[in-house]
């Protein structure tokens, strides 16, 4: 039984039950591949160390496990050292620590592990006794005194193999309905709604969860050395530890690399481009076109894409607390294809779909600026990265704090239609309110209740300002207040800007020549409180996808003037599509069709909706009563 130290090891592999064994050994030690997995069209793979399928290494069964029994494990801990090992001593074994999953304590030693404790960034080491895998260690205890780990057995993590590789399926937590998004669009209440879009990333409560090493997520090109308050709130919910970190430049590209083997660290690629974001842990075992690393889940996403790529690690921080690996993203060689209970399983030189995300900025004092990024393509991740991204952008040229305006204008680009969302956000919450809405936006599309809808890319265009920016309405005079069917009637509206002077704009209301005679209502306002008045006349009730984008479409902006001109007529909302003008008779068969239908009324008739931006937020609304003449008056 061997449990001397050794420094710096070249070569890591499990005993394997074949006379191939010891050539493997050498074409490891010389760095060279054996064999080169099926690439995308697009892709280079990086060549792998692998074993024939039917060849696996052998493991060391945990019934079989004493305590006292000592053995050995390797892991990245930086330092120019690459892959060391450390000493490991068999504490003993939880039964049923997880259902049907069992975990080893043991103690570990060697490598400076006695100083620094269980580190972030070892999921996934693996750990041998008698030149057989046990498993990968997994857990540890913040403030422990003595280095003891957790170790998941190899058993469950080889399980992962065999899950059914279906396609991601939206995991963005429930549905939510169309009406509960609606009104918190309406509404406006993104803050609120936060905190159910982050819910999926929250690790259940329990001793599990509580042992589960943390992963380091690196984060290169942060405003400051920080991600970003969004980033904060994702990581605080998932119980990530935020490790800043250079980019090589590499993590974008799919290229070859240093030949993956146990003990090698491993990144998720999450974000990447004008910055970067990747997990980091370590590959626990590896076969001819796949790999096994974490011996944990990252957030239990079950089938996922996200790009795998190799890391560097530069150093480790000890800590009192928890010590964490330093880590560099370098090429990616694959793909992350299972995040399951035990561990992550990635595939050799294949590619992961990702979403391109560009954010165009200009201020007060810089002109346009443009930023490029790329994000992994899931209904969970997806929005909130795309928040990431932009969060950064406004935390990098902007303030942090304080009030500020935000000319905001998206489109979200899917098979069916690019989905819009224009809009300003002032004040002290500004930024916060910005982000969170495009990201609940792309999580409501992605995770939707009817059908399924990805995202092909997204585009955010801000005009920003230090300063608060709002004017409001003083006067509304409409040229005269009755005339016929047919006729157009300027509208003039006073607007008072803020520190600055009064100005007028004219907008034109258009009569049609087929309006009845009778009393007419023109509602003239800012775009908060023509959403407002427009929902409550001429009420939503989306039934289908389609009709919750056609909301959407009802949402003005708060930088704009509108007129909207109304009759009274009869009608109701069915199946989501209003009914206008009924029948008195139709009218009152579908009010009556008896309780709890939610067959909302329909009072009026919309004969008119015109929208003008303006160049800063307007408040301010008024009702005009207008009336249509009789063509013989």
């Amino acid at each position: 039984m061997e449990s001397r130290r050794e420094g710096v090891v070249g070569t890591v592999r499990p005993v394997v039950r074949s006379s191939l064994s010891s050539a493997l050994a050498l074409a490891l030690s010389l760095g060279v591949a054996l064999a080169e997995s099926p690439v995308h069209p697009d892709a280079v793979a990086v060549s792998s160390p692998t074993l024939p399928s039917d060849v696996p290494a052998e493991i060391f069964p945990v019934e079989k496990l004493v305590a006292g029994m000592k053995g050995y494990g390797y892991s990245d801990l930086g330092g120019g050292k690459g892959i060391q090992r450390f000493d490991v001593e068999i504490l003993g074994v939880l039964k049923r620590y997880a259902p049907k999953q069992d975990l080893v304590l043991a103690k570990v030693a060697g490598a400076g592990l006695e100083h620094s404790g269980i580190i972030a960034g070892m999921s996934g080491s693996p750990i041998y006794i008698d030149g057989k895998l046990v498993g990968a260690l997994a857990y540890g205890w913040p403030f422990s005194k003595d280095p003891v780990c957790g170790i998941t057995p190899i058993q469950s993590m080889l399980d992962i193999r065999h899950a059914p590789p279906a396609p991601p399926v939206p995991i963005g937590g429930p549905a939510v309905r169309a009406s509960e998004f609606a009104s918190v669009f309406t509404e406006r209440r993104f803050s609120g709604a936060l905190e159910a879009l982050l819910a999926p990333f929250r690790r259940p409560e329990g001793a599990n969860s509580m042992a589960t090493l943390p992963i380091p997520v690196s984060f290169a090109g942060g405003a400051g050395g920080s991600p970003g308050w969004f980033f904060g709130r994702v990581a605080e919910a998932a119980g990530w530890l935020a490790a800043p970190a250079g980019s090589s430049g590499q993590s974008g590209r799919t290229g070859p690399g240093t030949p993956v083997q146990p003990g090698s660290s491993l990144s998720t690629v999450l974000l990447s481009g004008d910055m970067l974001l990747a997990a980091t842990g370590t590959v626990t075992w590896v076969d001819r076109d796949s790999v096994l690393a974490f011996g944990h889940p990252f957030l239990s996403m079950g089938p996922i894409e996200m790009p795998m790529a190799q890391a560097n690690v530069l150093t480790v921080l000890p800590s009192v607390y928890r010590s964490f690996k330093f880590a560099d993203t370098g090429p990616v060689f694959g793909s992350v294809t299972q995040d399951r209970s035990t561990g992550i399983l990635g595939t050799f030189g294949t590619r992961a779909k990702m979403v391109p995300i560009t954010v165009r900025i200009a201020s007060d004092e810089l002109p346009v600026q443009t930023f490029r990024f790329e994000a992994v393509h899931n209904s969970m991740l997806t929005p909130v990265l795309a928040a990431v991204a932009i969060d950064n952008v406004l935390t990098t040229l902007e303030k942090r704090s304080g009030e500020r305006t935000l000319v905001w204008k998206s489109s979200i680009r899917t098979p069916a239609r690019d989905v819009r969302w224009d809009t300003v956000f002032s004040g002290l919450q500004a930024r916060e309110d910005a982000v969170t809405s495009l990201a609940i936006l792309a999580n409501y599309l992605m995770a939707n209740e009817f059908r399924d809808l990805p995202i092909l890319g997204v585009d955010v265009e801000i005009r920003h300002s230090d300063r608060l920016q709002n004017g409001r309405i003083v006067n509304v005079e409409p040229r005269k207040e009755r005339f016929r069917a047919g006729e157009r009637v300027p509208v003039r509206i006073d607007v008072v800007d803020f520190r600055g002077g009064s100005r007028r704009v004219t907008l034109d209301l258009d009569i049609p020549k087929n309006t009845p005679p009778g009393p007419l209502t023109v509602f003239v306002g800012d775009g908060n409180s023509a959403t407002a008045y427009d929902l409550a006349v001429y009420p939503a009730d989306p039934q289908s996808l389609d009709q919750v984008l056609d909301f959407l479409g009802r949402m003005r902006p708060p930088n704009s003037l509108n007129l909207i001109a109304y009759r009274k007529s009869a009608g109701a909302v069915v199946a989501g599509e209003p009914l206008a003008a009924l029948p008195p008779s139709v009218a009152a068969l579908l009010r009556d069709r008896g309780p709890g239908d939610g067959t909302p009324d329909l009072s009026f008739v919309r004969l008119q909706s015109v929208t003008v931006e303006q160049p800063v937020p307007i408040t301010g609304s008024v009702q005009l009563n207008l009336e249509v003449l009789p063509d013989n008056w």
